[in-house]
């Protein structure tokens, strides 16, 4: 999508694209009442990959692992030591299988912004952080009332021990607005506005470059903005990796929190 946009400025006058044309695409298909776009092909694709990837690499597992088996072994290694272990502890083995998919899942669909014929990031789409969002925000909730009991699960969020009675009506609201609104929601806008930043400035960048080469103010003028494309590409990497993991980290953090109350 930016290289495409990059040709198409060099081959005729410049007008700048709005936000619709970066990240609005027009239906090709309806399945029932779901409407199938690019992104909802590439997401489904991706998806598809990734459970083929697992389902191969474990589908004959060896001692030694070797080929897809090592691969996936060294991802869930990966998670286990980074993420669930240190956050989940004993738990830790209970929820692997489940955030290893959401690290690779999230990071993939991520790095489709710099992959050629795609470069468009799907997490850049609001419905799919929204939908892990949702995801989380059952699992946490479902297991604090499970172990805690519903009545104990909002009393120890709303009313943690050892605070003044008078800082409770304060401090309750807060509570329960930060657990049940404001964490969920911050879970999926940050992923959504990271991706959304790095596809428009690289779209940016490389628009310059094709209005530069096609403008007669000098075709070595392009060099400039298409150096600093290309270098924030392997930033943006760098942000799909990293976006990729805080929201697999803040899943198991919420989900540890809510095994038990922490005050």
């Amino acid at each position: 999508m930016t290289f495409a946009l990059a040709l198409l400025a060099a081959s005729k006058p410049f007008e700048v694209p709005s936000a619709g044309e970066l990240f609005n695409y027009e239906t090709l298909f309806n399945i029932g009442p779901l409407e199938v776009t690019y992104p909802t092909l590439v997401m489904f694709g991706v998806t598809a990959l990734l459970a083929l990837f697992f389902l191969k690499a474990f589908a004959r597992p060896k001692v030694v692992p070797t080929g897809s088996q090592n691969l996936a072994e060294a991802g869930i290694e990966f998670v286990t030591k980074q993420i669930t272990g240190p956050v989940l502890g004993e738990e830790a083995i209970r929820w692997t299988p489940y955030l290893t998919i959401v690290f690779f899942w999230v990071l993939l669909l991520n790095l489709m912004g710099i992959i050629p014929g795609v470069q468009f990031p799907i997490t850049s789409r609001t419905a799919y952080p929204a939908l892990l969002a949702v995801i989380a925000w059952v699992i946490y909730n479902a297991i604090g009332i499970k172990n805690q009991g519903p009545i104990g699960y909002f009393k120890n969020m709303m009313f943690p021990p050892g605070v003044p009675v008078l800082v409770y009506f304060i401090l309750a609201p807060i509570e329960l607005i930060s657990t049940i609104i404001i964490r969920p929601a911050t879970l999926a806008l940050r992923l959504f506005a990271n991706m959304v930043a790095g596809h428009m400035l690289l779209t940016v960048l490389f628009l310059s470059a094709g209005v530069f080469f096609a403008s007669g103010i000098g075709k070595a003028t392009f060099i400039l903005p298409f150096g600093f494309g290309v270098i924030f590409m392997g930033f943006e990497i760098f942000v799909a990796f990293m976006q990729a993991f805080i929201i697999t980290i803040l899943m198991a953090v919420y989900i540890a929190g809510a095994q038990k109350a922490h005050h």
